[in-house]
């Protein structure tokens, strides 16, 4: 998996991130446009097919330079990340954002640590 930018067609897609270090960055924000992030975890070479391991993988969330992210108790502010970091990170945890067309994005559902880019 690599770094992407999501568009329009990936609206109502999961983003499921089994890479360290990728970075999803959203569109400049239309309204309604919304978006699944999830952490997917590392693939295990050890384990059962399909199994990943907690604490494997940073995932962030970037926004448009000039969008934010608001919510989940974020002091919002222009061009800063989501951050699920690989310290606290398990399967499965996700955030969901949707579009204001205005300021940016909002966080309608987390799961898991999340924090904002300093």
């Amino acid at each position: 998996m690599a770094n992407k930018t999501l568009a329009d067609t990936d609206c109502g897609l999961v983003q499921n991130v089994i890479a360290d270090s990728i970075v999803i960055t959203l569109p400049a924000t239309v309204v309604g446009y919304h978006f699944t992030v999830r952490n997917g975890g590392v693939k295990s070479t050890s384990g059962p097919k399909g199994t990943a391991s907690d604490g494997t993988v940073l995932v962030a969330i970037s926004p448009n330079a000039s969008d934010k992210i608001a919510g989940n108790a974020f002091t919002a502010a222009d061009n800063k990340d989501a951050l699920n970091t690989k310290a606290t990170s398990h399967l499965g945890d996700e955030m969901q954002l949707v579009g204001d067309g205005v300021n940016g994005y909002m966080v309608t559902r987390v799961i898991g640590t999340w924090a904002r880019e300093a």
